[in-house]
């Protein structure tokens, strides 16, 4: 009987230890359905959140990609511009480095041998209607021309 008697003991010991379990597991269950609406209330607000952010992503990725659109023709247009007047300032400098040896060889022949009686004929018979200089005013006009056109270029470099 002992043995029966402390068997049943136990047994009543644990199965108020198992109720009292039982109620402290109801409470926590119900404490979660409670807050389970207002988990799923945040779910949702979290899911708008995220669809909005995802529909304004999409909207900067378009506006970016039209700015990125009417930007590259502007930018193909000043790439090509650059690179024809920077093969024109190059023919430029060829031009004008072939003119200041032209002029510099002129500039050496007329004190051996003057032109200007050469040329009047040949301006003679040129129409009436344009005059044309002296020769001397047009080679002192022309030289200046001709260096100042040479100090720009060189200042241009």
């Amino acid at each position: 009987m002992n043995l029966a008697l402390i068997l049943d003991v136990l047994l009543i010991i644990l199965l108020l230890a198992t109720i009292i379990y039982a109620m402290v597991l109801h409470r926590r269950l119900a404490m979660l359905r409670s807050e389970k609406e207002g988990l799923e209330t945040f779910l949702e607000r979290m899911n708008q959140a995220t669809a909005k952010a995802d529909a304004s992503l999409k909207g900067i990725r378009q506006t970016a990609e039209q700015a990125q659109a009417l930007l590259n023709d502007p930018m193909m247009k000043a790439q090509a511009l650059r690179d024809e007047l920077l093969f024109l300032i190059e023919r430029a400098d060829g031009s004008a480095e072939r003119l200041a040896g032209t002029t510099s060889g002129k500039a050496r022949e007329e004190p051996a041998a003057p032109q200007a009686p050469a040329r009047k004929p040949a301006r003679r018979a040129a129409p009436a209607a344009a005059p044309q200089p002296e020769s001397g005013g047009e080679d002192g006009a022309r030289s200046q021309a001709e260096r100042d056109l040479m100090n720009a270029l060189r200042n241009v470099r």
